[in-house]
């Protein structure tokens, strides 16, 4: 992690749902496929709800240090499935970010999913796909899958893996969403979901799709703007 032009894959292992903190972050070198992943002590102890996710305890990190966001060397491109989810969880720096759910949906429209387990299924079948999936949520397992969902985007899209200028235009390209995906007003039109569900969800779900991201913080925007004017 030398380079500044450069990305990096990314995942995170988190101690709790909410706020959540690194307990483990992973990250491959794009361009030299060089993979580094570390634990760390968050501060806090870890939900019991996510330890069954992930299974890291509280006496695997015992002892060990805080995760620092200025003692990590970042790149100008940070990709991940979800990526936006774990940049908060890191400290929200200052890189570019792509998104693989968005690169995917662009490169396989065909696909009838897009969970990073679903899509490496998809890629490889279901045999392949489980000597891979089989380490989920584990931060460098995770990456790895990831990095060859990136890899196979590029491909399908006809860029060079190295082409991140190409690859952020892309996953950054508008997807507008106009109706909710889940939860208990799933199928409403968002401009009709209550302001107040609304940010809550901003405030509370922090692993939703960009794009679904976009539209909600749009709506609040809406909602202020009609607010003043009144």
């Amino acid at each position: 992690m030398t380079d500044f032009d450069t990305a990096l894959i990314i995942d995170t292992e988190t101690d709790q749902g909410r706020d959540p903190r690194p307990i483990q972050v992973a990250t491959i070198n794009v361009a030299t496929g060089f993979e580094w992943m570390k634990y760390f002590n968050s501060g806090r102890s870890i939900s019991p709800v996510v330890i069954k996710v992930h299974g890291i305890t509280d006496e695997d990190v015992a002892g060990l240090e805080r995760f620092e966001l200025d003692q990590f060397e970042l790149p100008e491109y940070l990709i991940g499935h979800n990526v936006r989810f774990d940049w908060r969880v890191i400290g929200s720096p200052s890189a570019k970010l792509i998104c693989t759910v968005r690169l995917a949906r662009v490169a396989f429209p065909e696909w009838s999913a897009y969970g990073q387990s679903k899509c490496i299924e998809q890629l490889l079948g279901k045999s392949e796909a489980s000597r891979m999936t089989v380490a989920a949520h584990d931060a460098l397992g995770d990456a790895r899958m990831c990095y060859l969902l990136y890899q196979a985007c590029c491909e399908r899209l006809e860029i060079a893996p190295t082409d991140f200028a190409a690859a952020h235009a892309i996953s950054n390209k508008a997807t507008p969403v106009s109706k909710m995906p889940f939860g208990k007003h799933k199928g409403k039109p968002i401009k009709e979901v209550p302001i107040s569900y609304v940010k809550w969800m901003i405030g509370n779900i922090h692993n939703m799709q960009p794009s679904l991201y976009s539209a909600l913080t749009k709506r609040i925007k809406a909602e202020e703007s009609e607010s003043s004017e009144k």
